[in-house]
Parts: structure tokens; sequence; C-alpha cells
């Protein structure tokens, strides 16, 4: 693991590695607020006042354990204040000053779990990447947040994957092996999505995506097309801090590109297939914007009806490879033999 993963650099204060095998154990029962109290008790945490939060209700209590310090918050729905959806204790709470240095503290973070709980069986990202562990009673998660701070969660054991993270992020992403991750919607689409709809959202994702696998580290690659004709497809991977497009559908229907507009759309034909790169992909919208516009025009042009639009992804690091969930893409998950 010490060859593979990049460590980070506060691990030789164990005050990280203390708190997760102290919260690694805990089990809450009902998750009702009696049970995590008495849980907790012996650790010392008492909850200040409930705040009512939009429709949450929050109740703080200091942990002051973790490389900087930090709070935890016990997180219930204001319709049922008693019943505990989500505990988060944050571990870094100041954001950091750079891409390089938040990731080196959630690698490390990422590291020190992995040391004591084996792999994670989930990646995912809501506003900013995470990695969860099923356990006896519990999920328990380590997130990084788009400011750079760096969080444990812990949530009830039925917690679907929406419940990570804040759930208020668009462009979310899930990657798990294909039997963990949820069923594929049986529509072909989600009613009512038009082209404009499809852009929009495969640039959130694009972003997210971009922005999130530098700090595992690892690769995503995204596959985009005709679920009956799986000729007809157009695909994009990240590579080092930039994003990859690729209309690779004409390698197999070449007499239907037209090089005089691809070329003046930004494709690049000297590589054999039409591509583009972009830097950066994750910190400009305007470039996941513009990938995802050349990626969709491009689909059409193939002759991808939009009842057929169907993904397959999947993302790889850390000596792992999971199979992508993009709930928030809004077109169904197709998993495609990779020799086709």
């Amino acid at each position: 693991m010490e060859n593979s993963i990049p460590r980070g650099r506060w691990l030789d204060d164990d005050i990280f590695r203390e708190q997760v095998r102290e919260v690694a154990p805990l089990r809450f029962g009902s998750w009702s607020l009696s049970d995590f109290e008495h849980t907790t008790s012996a650790l010392g945490w008492e909850l200040r006042e409930p705040k009512e939060i939009g429709d949450r209700v929050w109740r703080r209590f200091t942990a002051r354990k973790g490389p900087r310090g930090g709070y935890g918050t016990v997180i219930s729905a204001a319709s049922a204040p008693e019943q505990v959806r989500k505990l988060n204790v944050r571990v870094v709470d100041l954001p950091a000053e750079d891409r390089a240095t938040a990731a080196d503290l959630v690698r490390a973070a990422w590291w020190v779990a992995e040391d004591e709980l084996g792999p994670p069986t989930t990646w995912g990202g809501d506003s900013g990447p995470w990695m969860s562990w099923r356990l006896p009673g519990v999920r328990l998660l380590v997130h990084t947040h788009d400011g750079g701070e760096v969080s444990l969660e812990l949530l009830p054991p039925d917690a679907g994957t929406d419940a990570a993270g804040s759930g208020y992020s668009r462009g979310r992403w899930r990657a798990a092996d294909r039997s963990a991750l949820p069923v594929a919607p049986a529509a072909p689409h989600t009613p009512g999505t038009t082209w404009a709809d499809v852009e929009k959202r495969l640039s959130e994702t694009l972003r997210s995506l971009d922005r999130d696998t530098p700090f595992l580290p690892g690769r995503f690659i995204l596959h985009l097309g005709s679920a009956a004709d799986p000729r007809r497809f157009v695909q994009c991977w990240s590579q080092d801090l930039g994003l990859v497009v690729e209309a690779t559908g004409y390698l197999h229907q070449p007499g239907a590109a037209d090089p005089a507009r691809l070329t003046g759309n930004g494709w690049d034909g000297s590589r054999q297939v039409w591509q583009r790169r972009f830097t950066g992909a994750g910190d400009d919208p305007a470039r996941a914007a513009t990938g995802a516009r050349m990626l969709v025009e491009e689909l059409r042009h193939l002759g991808v009806g939009l009842a057929d639009l169907s993904y397959d992804g999947t993302m790889t690091g850390r000596g792992r490879g999971f199979h992508l969930d993009l709930p928030d893409l809004g077109i169904p998950r197709v998993h495609r033999d990779p020799a086709v």
C-alpha cells in the first residue's frame, strides 16, 4: 500500500488514526437521538441545543480530534428531529491553501482509513470526493469538501449513496462494483429530457469528475452512445489534470465525418481519431461545458436518438477498478462489453 498510495504529510501524528479507531466501533442501534447520546456518552460528546436549518435539524458537539481539530454535527430531518440521519465530524476545519495541499490532506486520511478498515466499498463525489466503508450497523465515509476541509461521516447502514455529502450538488458520481450500484432506470431517460438538458448535465458531471479524480488519485473513462448500436458512440476520459473528448464513432462510420466541420468546431484529427484535449476542466466550467457541447453535437451527427441514448463508465485508481453511476445525468446506464 505504501508504494502505490500517496500517504500525505500529517501521519506522524496518530490523532486521526485514533479517531478512526474511536468511531468505527460505534453502533447506534435504531439511530434515535437517545441511542446516539447513550453510545457517545463515554466519549465525552455533549450535544448543544438543536438548530433548524432548512429541512434539517443540526446539533453541534465538540470532538477536538484531528490534524487541526474540528467539531461534530448530528443531523436529523426537521420532520423527525429525534431520528439521526447522519453524524459528521470535521477533521480538518480550515480550507487548504491550494489544490495540492487539499489533496495531500485527504489522501492521508484515506490512507489511514484504508489501513484501519480495509479497501472502501464505494467512491463518490458530492461537493468533493469521498470514500465509503460498510461496517456492521454503520456506513463510514471520509469526505473532502470543495473548500479543502476533510470530515468523517457516519450514516445508518441502510442509507443510500445519496445520503453521502451535502446531497445538494450537481454532477454527482458514484463508483463501485457493478453489483453494488443502483439498478439502472427502466425508463429510456428522465421524462421531458432534451438534448440541451443532456448537454447541461453532462457539463456538470464532467466538471465534477475531472475535479475529483486527481484527489484519489485515479482516472475515469465515460462512454456515451446508442444502446442499440454500440458503434455509434463518443467517449471522454481524464488525463493528468485534464479532460480528453473523442468522437470515436467515426472510426466505425468514416463516411459520416465532415473534416471541415469537425476542424472548425475545434476537433483535431491528427491522431487518426477526432479528439480535443482540455487542461484544467475541473477548475474551469467553460472547458467542461465546451467538451460536453462537442460530445453531444457529435452524438447527434452519428445518428444517436435521444430516446436511445445511454452511458457506461469506469473509475480506476489505488489498485481498484469500479463501474460509474451518474445519478444526475438523467439517462440510463447500460453495461457494455469492453471488447466491443
